[in-house]
């Protein structure tokens, strides 16, 4: 059974001290580690020693004691993402994680994570989500659209399912849930409903509306119900009978409404030791006691809304406030706000890992599949050294430190590590830090080529950029004017431009990438937003920058599986491939593509899955990554793959079911080749992934390896690095007796601990021996495997 609490080397969590993020460590190998934004908290659930959040795009625990967060996920036993609501049950001492697609898990005290997903394989017609989880003596309560479900906590089990309660049998939708005195109280899209419990439940006449009073509007609705001290709370907002309502069988026995408590808009209604806490956008929180007195235990900060409250045994609060992130309130002393160090939101459209740097880059803005830009200004984030940092307006909101551009789509680095940013609709940005900018635009500065789409100057698209080992830049501007050309080269030291004579389709270009021959590979757009279509068709050119051959085009009847390209990218053997609506395609002449006749090919899968046929032929194929190993990592609508050099074995197919990956959907994948690190861009944020292959650059040093010391509860893969490029590597007992013999992904080799036979190793030292592939540059390292 996997445990939640594993704090293993290269953990995922996130260290903080209230308000100063500490650095996150980096994933081991074939880990994964995720870098999603925590600064949206929706739900919370306190178990005396955390507290867990669920935010829009994650879910994390704070340690009280450590003042830690550490963002969960597969690797901590977690069976699901997208969690969308959390509580906790005091009476089982267990955690319930309610995820979007109905899939629970439940956390136990001591760790183990226990999966329930009877509701998640459960076929039903209609939608099926989550609107709330509340938990009460050992029975969790899962308020969906389709209606209640009843979790028996002791049992892990699903003890009853009520759907068909509404007048006549039909079907509710189910917004919350509470039981009290002997009655069980269900807030639904047809009132609130009330049912005894000794009753047959299932039974709709078992049911009877009971509202507190008539709603005035068909948009007036009880979204929130909960029992204290013996009292049921109904809360309903609204302009005209927005507010709280109780009901005390030992009193009146009829609806009370509770003063003070109006609101607009209701955020959350739960109970605490010490009353009933009310979260609205207008008061913040409020307390209704056992006398009905109503006081504001936390007042709201003006322009941030209270998305839900939890109060901690020490009388303290932690609130989720949407903007602001996790905040703690303890008494006599000023707020404290935990903002976990990551991406400001989970936009990502691309991504650059600069292997020179070991920066990585985010880039937030987009454009559709035709071309219609997004003009959003979300800026960009930068990762290093264990650290994010966000380019943004909200980071830097003066624009001295940072113009902030519209639509960051793309980016490159030139050896001096100066950032080029290509912005769908704001031009080029050369980036060094705050303050250290220039912006090139149509006539900004005078005698640059760039152009505005459509000849509107404040919307010059740039579509791709790339860096050459010289420094200068390519750029692509796509500006849909015919007889002009989009592409063109910029020397930075000399602020020189050098435009590649047009040809029909030049100004309609996308991607680009470079080859060892100098020559720039760029694809047509797959479709234009003109009314006369683009004056070429989508395929891709391959260009001379010296004008020495005339520019050669590539279709379908040059080999390409279809005309839409989404990526071109270079192998380590110098090889182009393209990744296109229709699965993916190698050009493979080493001759180069002037002196050949031959086109594309596409791989055909001689081994494991797909086997006999092009490889991911039924795939739309949005990124290509190569890493150190020149293995193919391809970026799809179904999750992402790793193949071998030559696409004709699958190795690797990540997906939400089997990995933390936040979306099936992949917009972007990049490595970085000196840690090996895997970087995917998914629709719903970034993650990394440690894979096994690097570069060495220069001479190579002795192996190091990383666990070392191997601890015995160690059951990850050791990565050995710093070896010579595609290394012949052999590990040995200290007697001499061969354990594992491989040759090195580039400068990097996984081992998972075991012998030929396939048994762990024993306890012991063992040596890595390698040498170069014509047996040079030979060293020898060792790896200490500690016993229990």
């Amino acid at each position: 059974m996997l445990h939640l609490f594993r704090w293993l080397a290269g953990v995922v969590g996130i260290m903080l001290l209230a308000g100063a993020a500490q650095a996150q460590s980096t994933a081991g190998y074939g880990d994964w580690q995720l870098h999603l934004p925590t600064n949206h908290p929706t739900h919370l659930a306190d178990d005396g020693d955390r507290v867990y959040v669920v935010a829009e795009n994650a879910f994390y625990l704070f340690d009280k004691k450590l003042n830690t967060t550490q963002v969960l996920s597969h690797r901590d036993g977690l069976n699901d993402v997208a969690a969308v609501a959390v509580a906790y049950d005091s009476t089982t001492r267990q955690t319930v994680v309610a995820y979007r697609n109905t899939n629970i898990d439940v956390l136990t005290a001591s760790g183990r994570v226990r999966n329930l997903s009877d509701v998640l394989r459960k076929a039903i017609q209609g939608s099926k989500d989550v609107n709330q989880l509340t938990v009460e003596a050992g029975k969790a309560y899962l308020s969906t659209t389709f209606g209640l479900v009843v979790i028996d906590l002791n049992k892990l089990e699903v003890s009853d399912t009520y759907s068909n309660i509404g007048p006549g049998g039909t079907v509710v939708n189910v917004y919350d849930a509470a039981a009290a005195n002997g009655y069980l109280y269900v807030a639904t899209s047809a009132g609130l409903l009330r049912g005894a419990l000794a009753s047959n439940l299932l039974d709709y006449r078992s049911w009877t509306q009971y509202l507190p009073v008539p709603l005035s509007t068909t948009q007036q609705i009880y979204h929130y119900v909960a029992a204290y001290d013996g009292k049921v709370y109904a809360a309903v907002g609204g302009r005209f009978a927005g507010g709280l309502y109780v009901f005390n069988p030992a009193g009146a026995g009829s609806w009370q409404a509770v003063p003070n408590t109006y609101t607009a808009q209701f955020r959350n209604l739960r109970t605490s030791s010490i009353g009933a806490l009310i979260i609205d956008d207008d008061a913040g929180v409020r307390r209704v006691d056992r006398g009905g007195n109503v006081s504001v235990v936390v007042a709201p900060t003006r322009g941030t809304s209270i998305q839900d409250a939890v109060r901690s045994r020490d009388g303290s609060y932690f609130l989720a406030n949407y903007q602001l992130g996790l905040q703690r309130l303890r008494p006599g002393q000023p707020a404290e706000t935990f903002l976990a160090n990551g991406p400001e939101t989970s936009r990502a459209f691309s991504l650059l890992a600069d292997a020179r740097t070991s920066i990585v880059d985010v880039f937030t803005g987009r454009y559709s599949d035709r071309y219609q830009p997004d003009y959003a200004r979300a800026g960009f984030y930068e990762y290093a050294n264990g650290q994010w940092t966000n380019v943004t307006a909200t980071a830097f909101p003066s624009v001295a430190d940072f113009p902030n551009p519209t639509s960051p789509v793309r980016g490159t680095r030139t050896p001096d590590g100066t950032l080029y940013v290509g912005n769908y609709g704001g031009g080029l940005l050369e980036w060094q830090g705050p303050g250290k900018f220039r912006q090139f635009g149509q006539n900004t500065p005078a005698a640059n080529p760039l152009l505005g789409t459509f000849g509107d100057a404040n919307r010059v698209e740039i579509t791709d950029v790339a860096a050459t080992p010289e420094g200068k830049v390519w750029v692509v501007n796509r500006h849909l004017r015919d007889g002009i050309s989009g592409l063109s080269i910029l020397d930075p030291a000399t602020t020189t431009w050098k435009v590649i004579p047009p040809t029909p389709g030049f100004d309609a270009l996308d991607r680009i990438a470079l080859d060892n021959f100098g020559y720039a590979w760029v694809s047509v757009s797959r479709k234009s937003d003109r009314g006369g279509g683009s004056s070429a068709a989508p395929g891709i050119f391959v260009v001379d920058p010296e004008n020495a051959n005339p520019p050669r085009f590539f279709t379908v009847a040059n080999g390409l599986p279809d005309n839409q390209i989404y990526e071109l990218a270079k192998d380590r053997r110098g090889y182009i491939w393209a990744a296109t609506i229709k699965g993916v395609a190698v050009f493979n002449d080493p001759s180069g593509p002037f002196q050949s006749t031959l086109g594309f090919s596409t791989p055909t899968v001689q081994r494991g899955e797909g086997t006999g046929f092009p490889a991911l032929f039924t795939e739309v194929v949005h990124a290509i990554a190569i890493d150190g190993g020149d293995r193919k990592w391809f970026g799809t609508d179904h999750g992402l793959w790793l193949f071998s050099p030559d696409a004709e074995e699958a190795l690797l197919h990540f997906t939400t079911a089997n990995s933390p990956l936040p979306s099936d959907r992949i917009v972007d994948v990049k490595v970085n080749d000196k840690t090996g690190e895997v970087w995917v861009a998914t629709d719903a944020g970034v993650v990394a992934y440690r894979g096994g292959a690097t570069v060495t650059e220069g001479e190579p040093r002795c192996a190091a390896a990383f666990p070392n010391p191997v601890r015995p509860d160690f059951q990850g893969m050791v990565g050995i690095t710093g070896l010579a490029n595609n290394a012949i590597v052999k590990i040995t007992d200290v007697a001499g007796h061969l354990v594992y013999a491989t040759t090195a992904a580039g400068g990097a080799v996984t081992w998972n601990l075991t012998m030929p036979d396939g048994q762990r190793v024993r306890s012991g030292i063992y040596l890595v021996l390698s040498t170069d592939a014509d047996g040079k540059n030979g060293c020898v390292s060792k790896v200490a495997v500690l016993s229990k």
